[in-house]
């Protein structure tokens, strides 16, 4: 019912506001930036060079505390053109193409529907099929606010700068930003402080360097977008907001749910008129919890549109406004070829990190991530036993299944306090809250991505899995299978026998994974075995790995070769996945299959990544 009257309010706003004159709604442009943490002047850098974005800060409100949902792109801009969390949408998987249920819209279509001229320029990069015609009038490097068809009709325009892209740091990428850059702009590495985190060696302190160039260089493009927006007139009437997708491109920041990977820069100039109260005034500083999901919903309010029941997202310019969060929400899960699971709850002080998959370390062999400088200098050091411990632990596997920071005191999150009896309360007050927000959710990512396709395909989108009948109990069951997966401990006995025994094809992988990784895996090689006989390929493939850490991988070989062949490409994934894993041993049984597979995106990725491996005569 509550959906029901949401939905006939936003009707009728819709209705009002398309009759309402231009000149009572305000025109909205979002500036967008990718891969850069808070390296700006105003933010304190003290080697940054942003007299542009230091200069919008002064004209407006400069928020300290602004996260996104996910530390990568195409789930952290999922989760803001829906409003709403990746996990609940099924579509965290970086590249997905989840389907949206019918209920859900990416909300520039209230805009358009309310009579705005929406543009985007003109990255999308949603993990999402989603309705092209009905999301904007334009979306290409062309589109433009100036296109509209009549100066009287207020528009909302989007201008995604990618010169700050990760890539754009490597030495190659960086020489094409920076060509029309004077050497009197560029930065001096020697003038870098380096964050512990990484080591301070020349190769680090020169990637530093030319971060901060291709910074100098995006704000110079703000600077001309926010003078076309002046040239015409029109700063009394539109607010700008400038925000960057996540984290910079470096190791443990891009790609994750700390404060380096999700923490971002934000900046909203709020003209006089359209200031509610002290909003936005000029120099200010915010200090609110903010998710990036609220950007929507935010930009609904600030047009005078409700913000539909379905999104996470919260106003937070306008009137009406709801009560400041208390808690901003993170996840990560399949980045590129690498699977992990990592959920995070962050307040005012506290980081906590829920760990799914602890067995594989942080910092996984991506192929992307690896063309990276700084990690290379970092996996040169690791080689050579000179990395400090604070970086090498983020190479070392199992990792541990919970994990707290106090941002107060390390805000680079490198002490992890989870065994800390002082922080026994900020630890369960904050895992409490990691549970509540899985389940409320509905975590889709709950489900094996394989089981999640295929799940999708029966149903028609991933969000109705756990929302449909018995849904809010199977969250609950495949939460708690999963967190005992994530440990060695002994009470979950219970759980697992009873989920080997489930009709739920995840019930049982996730209890055949969770056998896998007990200390005594050897002792249950008769369940393993009785797993490579299950009916669906992703359990058989959990019980080849339970194998494997039992000591037997030689009987696992065989049929995780075997389903390399099966027509799912997410089967493939998994197969592949679990061979690389394995080592030689494996990747010599399947070698003749794993060639067939190709070299292209991720199933291939790894393919190639196995037989390198292989010796050369192997090969």
């Amino acid at each position: 019912m509550k959906t029901l009257f949401s939905t006939i309010a936003i009707i009728i706003l819709t209705l009002f506001y398309t009759r309402a004159d231009a000149a009572e709604r305000p025109n909205i442009v979002w500036i967008s930036c990718e891969d850069i943490s808070a390296h700006l002047g105003c933010y304190g850098d003290p080697n940054a060079t942003t007299p542009r974005l230091d200069g919008l800060a002064t004209q407006g409100v400069r928020y300290t505390n602004a996260y996104t949902c996910h530390g990568v792109c195409a789930p952290s801009r999922t989760g803001i053109i829906t409003g709403m969390h990746p996990i609940s949408l099924g579509a965290n998987h970086m590249r997905s193409k989840a389907n949206l249920p019918d209920h859900v819209k990416c909300f520039p279509q209230y805009l358009r529907e309310a009579g705005y001229y929406c543009t985007n320029n003109s990255k999308t990069d949603y993990n999402l099929n989603w309705p092209q015609k009905l999301v904007w009038d334009e979306s290409s490097n062309r589109a433009h606010w100036k296109n509209r068809p009549s100066k009287e009709k207020p528009f909302f325009a989007v201008f995604n700068l990618t010169m700050t892209h990760e890539s754009k740091i490597w030495p190659e990428g960086w020489a094409g930003v920076v060509r029309d850059l004077p050497e009197t702009e560029k930065h001096d590495p020697s003038k870098i402080t380096v964050p512990e985190l990484y080591p301070d060696t020349d190769e680090v302190r020169n990637a530093f360097a030319r971060l901060l160039d291709i910074i100098t260089v995006m704000d110079k493009r703000v600077g001309e977008l926010l003078d076309e927006i002046d040239q015409a007139g029109l700063a009394d009437d539109t607010i700008v907001i400038f925000w960057s997708d996540h984290g910079n491109g470096f190791p443990r920041a891009k790609r994750w749910v700390y404060d380096t990977g999700t923490r971002v820069p934000m900046i909203a100039r709020i003209p006089e008129k359209w200031r509610v109260g002290e909003q936005g005034q000029p120099g200010s500083v915010d200090d609110r919890l903010i998710n990036l999901i609220d950007l929507g919903p935010t930009v609904l309010n600030l047009t005078g549109i409700a913000t539909p029941e379905h999104m996470h997202g919260q106003a937070f310019l306008g009137r009406n406004l709801p009560e400041n969060r208390e808690f901003v929400h993170a996840s990560r899960d399949r980045v590129d070829e690498r699977m992990d699971m990592v959920r995070s709850v962050r307040d005012n002080r506290f980081r906590y990190v829920r760990n799914l998959m602890p067995w594989r370390c942080a910092l996984q062999n991506i192929t992307y991530s690896e063309r990276s400088v700084v990690r290379q200098e970092m996996r040169r050091l690791l080689a050579d036993g000179t990395l400090k411990p604070e970086s090498a632990q983020f190479f070392q596997a199992p990792r541990a299944p919970e994990e707290l920071y106090d941002l107060q005191n390390d805000p680079w999150e490198l002490h992890n306090l989870a065994d800390s009896p002082a922080h026994r309360e900020s630890l369960q007050r904050l895992r409490s809250e990691c549970d509540r927000w899985q389940l409320e959710s509905r975590d889709a990512h709950l489900l094996p991505e394989s089981l999640l396709a295929q799940e999708e395909d029966q149903i028609g989108n991933r969000w109705q899995i756990l929302h449909g009948q018995d849904g809010d109990s199977r969250t609950q069951r495949l939460l708690n299978l999963a967190k005992v997966a994530s440990t060695t401990a002994v009470d979950g006995a219970t759980l697992i026998q009873s989920g080997l025994k489930s009709e739920d094809a995840v019930e049982r992988w996730w209890s055949m994974m969770a056998l896998a990784h007990q200390t005594d895996a050897g002792e249950h090689a008769s369940v393993f075995r009785f797993g490579m006989h299950d009916p669906d390929p992703t359990v058989r493939i959990a019980a080849a790995r339970g194998l494997r850490l039992a000591g037997l991988g030689s009987e696992a070989w065989p049929l995780l070769a075997n389903e390399l062949k099966n027509e799912s490409s997410f089967v493939q994934y998994a197969a592949i996945l679990e061979i690389d894993e394995s080592g030689i041993d494996a990747i010599r049984v399947a070698a003749p299959l794993i060639r067939e597979l190709g070299k292209s995106e991720y199933v291939g990725r790894l393919a190639v990544h196995s037989l390198e491996q292989l010796p050369t005569a192997g090969k």
